[in-house]
């Protein structure tokens, strides 16, 4: 397949499946850049770089909590949050999330495809 029909082959995809060609590329854009959801994502909750936030869902949490263990999953959004050692864990996390739920769909999609096209006879 030359280069020229591979680039045909990949607009004629991305026309007849315009969700799915978004899907991949905000989940390509993810694993690039997690910070691009990390960041918005536990600021949402009320992690920030400052601490948590009161009057947001992470100071809740916490104080239902009792006691934050060192080291626990609260520490460590908390210290991504605030640009610490869980910066690496939360950005792994959210990667390895964006690359499975891609694989996930590609692969419904193989089968859905396949099972359009019949048993092999």
């Amino acid at each position: 397949m030359s280069q020229t029909s591979a680039l045909k082959a990949l607009q004629t995809w991305f026309r007849a499946n315009p969700g799915q060609t978004v899907f991949h590329v905000v989940n390509g854009a993810i694993f690039l850049a997690p910070a691009l959801i990390t960041v918005p994502a536990l600021a949402g909750l009320g992690l920030r770089m400052e601490g948590p936030v009161s009057g947001m869902a992470a100071p809740a949490i916490m104080s239902w909590l009792g006691c934050v263990k060192a080291g626990g999953v609260f520490a460590t959004m908390q210290s991504a949050a605030m640009g610490g050692y869980g910066t690496a864990a939360v950005a792994g996390a959210s990667q390895a999330g964006a690359a499975m739920s891609s694989a996930a769909v590609a692969y419904r999609t193989y089968l859905l495809v396949k099972r359009r096209r019949g048993p092999k006879l």
